[in-house]
């Protein structure tokens, strides 16, 4: 398991099934969309997630329109301001053999199922695979609600499982 991995799961931030899952979900070049508020660890989370991302991938961090230009494996869309993030992330979705790992949060609120409807619209690819994981707080301890896996069927409609250990 990689070690950063390993850190939240020693924190008891996550299981080591979803620690486990995330890694293999990475090598898999699966897209992820790391979703809560900031103060339930979503920001550490996307850390964590892009640094096993970089150790095996090409990475590119993303500030800009003009970074997805740039040739990478995965594209880290950050917490970024003043800037269409929703488009931001479906131009993501657009590129070919590329994977982005980005947030979803209240500063940056947009619609995982429209982006997908639209994509889809826009150019047919039900390649791709994303993984929405929910950071929750029980009891004040920041932690990993669920992972939900989505891809589209052949017809464009969205199939969620959501990971059980």
């Amino acid at each position: 398991m990689n070690p950063f991995l390993k850190k939240l799961v020693d924190q008891k931030f996550m299981t080591e099934g979803h620690a486990n899952y995330i890694e293999e979900a990475v090598m898999r070049k699966d897209s992820f969309v790391i979703s809560g508020h900031k103060g339930f660890g979503i920001l550490p989370l996307m850390a964590t997630i892009s640094t096993v991302a970089k150790a095996n991938f090409r990475i590119k961090q993303v500030k800009g329109f003009e970074d997805l230009k740039e040739e990478a494996d995965y594209y880290i869309i950050a917490d970024l301001s003043d800037i269409d993030y929703a488009k931001l992330i479906a131009d993501s979705m657009l590129l070919p053999k590329a994977s982005f790992i980005a947030l979803k949060d209240p500063d940056h609120p947009y619609s995982i199922l429209k982006l997908l409807s639209d994509v889809y619209k826009a150019n047919g690819d039900t390649s791709k695979v994303y993984q929405v994981v929910e950071c929750i707080k029980v009891d004040g301890e920041k932690q990993l609600g669920k992972i939900t896996q989505m891809k589209l069927n052949d017809n464009g409609k969205v199939i969620k499982t959501d990971f059980t250990e």
